[in-house]
């Protein structure tokens, strides 16, 4: 089942199908200026002993802090990712809603520095914090959570 809770709505693929296709579907919330990514944890995203691998967990808090981050500053632009720290918490077992908020700690000239907290069914499994850069001008295919919020009339359209 992978079903989001109530408010959440799916974040469109990119037009290639890149590896946030793959790993996805993410969901989105919007909550006043920022926003909430989740997903619920299959067995593909699952090691072994059915419980979110590692990997995906990490890969996770780097699409909610590049893309989230990404929307929050209002920048418009791709992010790479120049560092990525985390700290596994807790294990997240197959089945459950796994959530995280994008907070935008700083916005410089060309990085972005930002932090998540990844949350299992409300209970801490992953904190992360990390540096992006970004350059050029604004691009329509970094905008996609503006685009789905303003479909569904939750944001207003910034030209």
């Amino acid at each position: 089942m992978i079903d989001p809770p109530a408010g959440y709505l799916r974040l469109p693929d990119h037009a290639l199908p890149v590896f946030n296709s793959l790993v996805g579907p993410f969901w989105l919330k919007p909550e006043g200026e920022g926003i909430a990514y989740g997903f619920r944890v299959e067995l593909r995203h699952c090691n072994p002993v059915e419980l979110c691998h590692g990997g995906m967990l990490v890969a996770f808090a780097d699409i909610v802090l590049t893309g989230g981050c990404n929307h929050v500053a209002g920048l418009s632009r791709f992010l790479t990712t120049i560092t990525l720290a985390t700290d596994f918490i807790a294990p997240a077992r197959i089945g459950t809603w796994l959530e995280a908020r994008p907070e935008v700690l700083k916005v410089t000239r060309s990085m972005v520095f930002g932090q998540c907290l990844v949350l299992a069914d409300g209970e801490p499994v992953l904190r992360a914090s990390g540096t992006f850069r970004y350059t050029g001008e604004p691009d329509p295919r970094f905008d996609r959570i503006r685009r789905l919020l303003a479909a569904h009339n939750l944001e207003e359209t910034k030209p």
